[in-house]
């Protein structure tokens, strides 16, 4: 029995329809899947999603939520683990959980990005809901308190980082990034690229 058939069997039709999405997303490879599929996967008449969901969209916007959580999920993980490591070495780190994340979790990753109809309301709602960015946040936070001679604000300069961790990240998963720089690494790029902006802030 799948997990989503197993969630369906314990009373909960609607994460039992998300998680057989993400199923036929992961095996697929693509979101060309049916609503039907889906249902179908889950073990449920073709009827059943539109109880939960109004259409395909609507229950791939939930899908996407669940990857968001998963990358929340691991750079917290991520955080514990590099709690005592200095503070340039953990927002490494979590810029590696960034793109091992993109990596394994590579069909949905357009989805977790691109605008499906909805970017105003996801933009009215991202403090609502985890992504990893907080963490990141608080990682830089950390590091700031240690360079006390710079103004940078905390989002700012988290901003910053993440735009890099998810430009390479969306380079190599367009198979790009050798195209600037055939002996370019993700990994080595993104961790001297950190490396040499925080180096920077705190020489001043």
């Amino acid at each position: 029995m799948t997990a989503a058939a197993k969630s369906y069997h314990h009373g909960n039709l609607r994460d039992a329809l998300i998680l057989a999405a993400a199923a036929l997303i992961e095996q697929q490879g693509s979101l060309e899947f049916s609503i039907t599929d889906a249902a179908r996967y889950a073990g449920v008449s073709s009827a059943a999603p539109y109880r939960h969901f109004k259409d395909k969209e609507d229950l791939l916007r939930a899908v996407r939520d669940l990857a968001f959580m998963g990358l929340n999920a691991r750079s917290l993980a991520t955080q514990h683990a590099h709690r005592h490591s200095d503070s340039i070495d953990r927002i490494i780190a979590l810029g590696h959980t960034y793109l091992d994340y993109a990596r394994e979790k590579h069909s949905f990753f357009s989805l977790m990005w691109e605008d499906r109809g909805d970017m105003a309301e996801r933009k009215q709602n991202v403090a609502l809901k985890p992504s990893g960015f907080a963490v990141l946040e608080t990682a830089v936070a950390q590091y700031l308190a240690e360079c006390p001679h710079t103004s940078m604000e905390v989002v700012d300069l988290a901003t910053q980082l993440w735009a890099t961790s998810h430009g390479i990240a969306t380079l190599e998963a367009n198979r790009m990034l050798d195209h600037f720089d055939p002996a370019a690494g993700a990994r080595q790029l993104l961790t001297s690229s950190i490396r040499a902006l925080l180096n920077g802030i705190r020489l001043g």
